[in-house]
């Protein structure tokens, strides 16, 4: 699916609250894209959750400006970012980071490559 928003987008909340599950239903061929007019920002320790055959290969984060992910978040995609992308203290991105006009800053933060 095709998810837009024309401004920031939060992904808020510890625990089960912090938690978005995409669920490709059983079809290993499903794609995600989140079209972000500016900012994307998490939480720290929240999670995205991969169900039904979903792969983190699929989804992409089209990003404004710049993408902060929070201390120990855990994130599924390629984040594709006009300016710049931020992994804090301990976070993991199984995807890519790519920017187009700026830095990839990790601190003591884990990138894998699916």
């Amino acid at each position: 699916g095709l998810y837009t928003s024309a401004t920031s987008v939060m992904i808020s909340g510890t625990g089960p609250l912090g938690i978005l599950t995409l669920d490709a239903g059983g079809d290993p061929t499903a794609v995600w894209i989140f079209q972000i007019g500016s900012t994307l920002i998490t939480d720290p320790a929240t999670s995205i959750v991969l169900a039904g055959g979903a792969l983190p290969d699929n989804i992409y984060w089209q990003v404004g400006t710049s993408a902060t992910l929070g201390t120990t978040c855990i994130f599924k995609g390629n984040i594709l970012a006009e300016a710049s992308i931020t992994l804090n203290t301990g976070a993991t991105l199984d995807g890519r980071a790519l920017t187009q006009s700026a830095s990839v800053t990790m601190d003591a933060a884990t990138i894998t490559r699916p």
